[in-house]
């Protein structure tokens, strides 16, 4: 049986959820019609091409591919060791379970701090892209992966804390 607390949670996790997909899609759907228009523009266009369609689009897939990993751990489907957990008995399935989500913790918490390092480093240094939008690399791409990973860690958290 649920308490109020717990389908407070679920109900903010569920939304979370949408969120997360919507915005996912939306970085997906931007990736390909930015990768089209390039596209476009290099074969019917050439005098008016655009040098960064390639470079946005893939800001945008690393982004979607980094925020993806946070819905992939709440469903339980981001790491899973089902290739023999079969043969085990119960206990030991629930126990490997617990290990894997520690672990997928663990690594998580040092990518996002690493992730943090690179995102600094390339701050200093003022690290731009090539293309004419000299975009900024720390905020642009080195950034998806500690924010990625700290999503991971927050929903992997809450599946250990809904097993206590």
């Amino acid at each position: 049986m649920s308490t109020p607390a717990s389908t407070g949670l679920e109900g903010f996790q569920a939304a979370w959820k949408r969120v997360e997909v919507v915005v996912i899609g939306v970085l997906i759907t931007l990736a390909l019609g930015i990768f089209l228009l390039g596209s476009a523009m290099r074969t019917f266009a050439p005098a008016y091409a655009i040098d960064w369609a390639e470079e946005v689009t893939i800001y945008l897939i690393i982004w979607a591919t980094l925020l993806s990993g946070a819905t992939l751990a709440a469903d339980r489907e981001h790491i899973s060791a089902q290739i023999a957990t079969h043969l085990l008995p119960e206990r030991a399935r629930y126990y490997l379970s617990i290990g894997v989500e520690v672990l997928t913790l663990a690594f998580c918490m040092l990518m996002a701090w690493l992730g943090m390092q690179a995102v600094l480093f390339a701050q200093m240094l003022d690290e731009r892209s090539a293309s004419t939008l000299q975009v900024p690399q720390a905020w642009a791409l080195y950034l998806a992966l500690p924010v990625g990973m700290t999503l991971i860690v927050v929903r992997v958290a809450l599946l250990l804390l809904r097993r206590g």
